[in-house]
C-alpha cells in the first residue's frame, strides 16, 4: 500500500529532476515502513497522495531558491519562481478553508505587481527623460557655442551632469528593482511555508 501511495505521489512530480525525486520518495518510503505506518495514518499525516506531491514541490522549489547560486540559470530561477507562485496559488484555493487566503493573496499579488510595475515605470521614464534631457542640453550647449562660449559651456555641463548622474544612480535603481522583486518572493515562500508546507498539508486538506 504504501509503494502505491507513492507510486501516486510520483506520478504528481514529474517536473522534478528524476535523481532529486527518486531520492526524495525513497527517504519517505524508509521513513514510511521504519514507522510501520498504515495508508490511512500516512494520509492522516501527509494528506492525499495529490497534496502531499504538490507540498514537497512547493518545498523543493522554496530550498532549490534559497541555495541557489549564480551557477544557476537565471531563466531557471525566474520559472522555478514562477512555478512556486503557481503551486502556492493552486494550493490555497485546493483547501476550503483557505479559500479566503488565497483569494487575499491573489489581491496582494496584484497590488504588489501593480505598484511594482507603476514604481518601475515613474523610476524608468524619470531616467529616460533626464538622460534624454542631458543629451538635449548637450547638443544645444554645442550649438550655442557659436553665439555665446559662457552659456555652451553652461549647457555642455548640465547635460553632462544630468547624463553621469543617470549612470550613477541606474545600477541603484537596478538593484532596487531587484529588492521589491526579492520581498516579493519572500513573501510567497512565507506563505508556502506557513500553510501548504508538508507539516501543515493535513490543515490544508
Amino acid at each position: 500500500m504504501i509503494k502505491e501511495y507513492l507510486d501516486n505521489v510520483r506520478s504528481y512530480l514529474k517536473d522534478l529532476p528524476t535523481d532529486e525525486r527518486e531520492e526524495l520518495l525513497q527517504f519517505y518510503e524508509e521513513q514510511m515502513l521504519d514507522a510501520g505506518y498504515s495508508i490511512q495514518e500516512i494520509e492522516a499525516k501527509y494528506g492525499t497522495p495529490k497534496q502531499f506531491a504538490r507540498s514537497l514541490k512547493i518545498e523543493y522549489f522554496i530550498e532549490n531558491d534559497e541555495v541557489a547560486d549564480d551557477m544557476v540559470p537565471r531563466s531557471t530561477r525566474t520559472k522555478n519562481r514562477m512555478n512556486l507562485v503557481w503551486l502556492v496559488i493552486l494550493g490555497l484555493f485546493a483547501s476550503p478553508i483557505l479559500i479566503p487566503v488565497a483569494i487575499g493573496l491573489i489581491g496582494i499579488l496584484i497590488a504588489a505587481v501593480i505598484g511594482f510595475l507603476g514604481i518601475l515605470f515613474g523610476i524608468y521614464v524619470g531616467i529616460i527623460g533626464v538622460l534624454a534631457g542631458g543629451l538635449i542640453a548637450f547638443v544645444n550647449g554645442v550649438l550655442l557655442l557659436w553665439q555665446s562660449v559662457a552659456t555652451g559651456i553652461f549647457y555642455i555641463g548640465a547635460g553632462l551632469l544630468l547624463t553621469g548622474a543617470v549612470i550613477f544612480f541606474a545600477p541603484i535603481v537596478w538593484r532596487m528593482t531587484r529588492w521589491l522583486f526579492e520581498m516579493l518572493v519572500t513573501f510567497i515562500k512565507w506563505i508556502g511555508n506557513r500553510y501548504l508546507s508538508k507539516n501543515n498539508v493535513k490543515g490544508a486538506r
